[in-house]
């Protein structure tokens, strides 16, 4: 069985897990948690396309799995072992389209990710850290995180009966 199969799901289900706990807090909610769990789930989702991506290329039987980090880098793998499989290339195409759910996840958490470097690298005697509003950060919010949840359950199920017959 695939290793990374499990830890795929188990980044999805932390995910619905912190957007379920956003749609049950509702308006009761602060403004700082409803941040926290889009950001917590945003993590949750880039996760699980970082281990998808070493669940392909377990499944294509690539030497070092472990050793994939992008997309680029699993096409690269599988071409050395003479492999193309549609898979990797729909990912791929997705990465690169900036209409794109992928696309705009990725996107979504590398500004995060450069808002908080912003924060930690700023020179200050006293530790003050700015607060950005959430705008900043794509719009984030639980429809959109949802929705990019549910495309990609679906690309992982469809992906995964395809590599299934093969």
């Amino acid at each position: 069985m695939n290793p990374y199969l499990s830890v795929v799901n188990q980044r999805l289900y932390f995910c619905r897990l912190l957007l379920e706990q956003l749609e049950s807090a509702g308006a009761t909610s602060s403004p700082m948690l409803e941040r926290a769990l889009w950001q917590s789930a945003l993590y949750q989702l880039e996760s699980a396309y970082r281990f998808y991506l070493r669940e392909v290329a377990s499944t294509y039987r690539c030497r070092q799995p472990e050793q994939i980090h992008s997309v680029a880098e699993l096409v690269a793998a599988l071409e050395l072992m003479g492999k193309h499989p549609s898979e990797a290339q729909e990912i791929a195409n997705l990465e690169q389209q900036p209409g794109s759910w992928l696309f705009q996840l990725l996107s979504a958490y590398r500004q995060m990710l450069v808002i908080q470097q912003e924060q930690v690298s700023e020179q200050s005697p006293i530790a003050v850290v700015q607060i950005r509003p959430e705008s900043e950060i794509q719009d984030l919010n639980t429809d959109l995180l949802n929705t990019w949840r549910e495309s990609f359950n679906e690309l992982i199920e469809r992906h995964r009966q395809h590599m299934q017959e093969c």
